[in-house]
């Protein structure tokens, strides 16, 4: 896996045209989507769109295991590598290996097209997304974007909430502009539920700059309850090991 510091993304020199613009220039269609490879999550959810901003906002850990099943989907669907900004140190490159060797992968190859960044205060954060995510994402021609426990580096008791505020418009502003320019199946997630009440314009800011939004809760010991926000449709769901196969999965390998 590519590791990037405190020092942040390497930059490229700029280039005269993105990949993304050249499709575009060719008049190509560029709309695709990712999806879990869990069949009821699919069903419920049907795959995450590019040029589109999905935010995962959780109170269970099934958002980890959901965002690296998408994660290697993507380098192993289209081969096109995977940028991953982690405000919470949220990434296990063991989990991915293990989900590589279920999926019959070469963990290696994969984990290599997987670029991170971990930032550890918000104004990295902020330098890593308003700065150097574009330069990134063109120098991978990357067709995912994760940013994953995006809020918490900005609950810092130590920082003004107006600086706070000011300080994720303008990295959300960001995201929504590389997302759409680059074609990118993008993900912003949040770990923690009651995180989105720290301040009282903090959901309403976040839940308002995504095109759409899963919302997974835990409805009792054995079940969650998913809902697509935007759209006004939830499902139950009883979540089991990555590793342990579902009827559906057992069936589908047989055809």
């Amino acid at each position: 896996m590519t590791q990037y510091t405190e020092a942040g993304l390497p930059q490229e020199p700029n280039i005269e045209m993105s990949s993304a613009e050249t499709h575009i220039a060719l008049g190509q269609a560029l709309s695709r989507s990712v999806d879990t490879s869990i069949a009821a999550l699919d069903a419920f959810i049907g795959g995450f769109p590019s040029s589109q901003v999905t935010l995962i906002d959780s109170s269970d850990r099934l958002l980890f295991d959901m965002v690296h099943l998408l994660c290697i989907n993507q380098v192993v669907g289209d081969g096109r590598e995977v940028v991953w900004v982690d405000g919470g140190n949220s990434i296990n490159p063991y989990h991915m290996a293990g989900l590589c060797k279920r999926q019959r992968v070469n963990a290696q190859e994969a984990l290599e097209s997987i670029n991170v960044s971990r930032a550890f205060t918000a104004y990295q954060m902020v330098t890593l997304i308003d700065e150097m995510l574009e330069p990134e994402l063109e120098r991978t021609g990357a067709g995912m974007l994760i940013v994953s426990c995006f809020p918490d580096l900005f609950q810092d008791k130590d920082m003004r909430w107006s600086e706070s505020l000011q300080l994720m418009q303008r990295c959300i502003a960001a995201i929504q502009d590389v997302t759409k320019r680059h074609d990118v199946v993008a993900l912003v997630t949040n770990f923690g539920l009651s995180k989105l009440l720290f301040k009282k314009s903090l959901r309403s800011l976040m839940y308002s700059s995504a095109d759409r939004v899963l919302r997974i809760e835990n409805a009792s010991r054995a079940a969650l309850r998913l809902s697509l926000m935007n759209e006004g449709r939830s499902m139950m769901y009883h979540p089991v090991p990555y590793y342990q196969r579902t009827l559906d999965e057992f069936l589908r390998s047989k055809k």
